[in-house]
């Protein structure tokens, strides 16, 4: 339970230190992926297609440095 706790901790950090959304995901990209997934490109499917590689992004982030850091926990307490 306690890795669960750490990891939305650290999913919250990495979604807190990221800028809005909309400066670093291409408008284009986003215009396609919300007429691929959503089926048109209205402003509330272009606002899910934002957070949904908002989302993506910050996972890719989050699981990285939370694998890291248990390795790292790991090796500090078996020493």
């Amino acid at each position: 339970m306690s890795k669960f706790i750490y990891f939305i901790l650290l999913l919250m950090c990495v979604g807190h230190s990221l800028p809005y959304s909309e400066l670093y995901i291409d408008e284009d990209f986003s215009t396609k992926w919300a007429l691929f997934v959503y089926g048109n490109e209205d402003a509330e499917s272009m606002y899910d297609a934002f957070a949904d590689m908002a989302l993506s992004i910050m996972l890719s982030i989050a699981i990285p440095l939370y694998v890291l850091t248990m390795k790292l926990i790991k090796e500090l307490s078996s020493k």
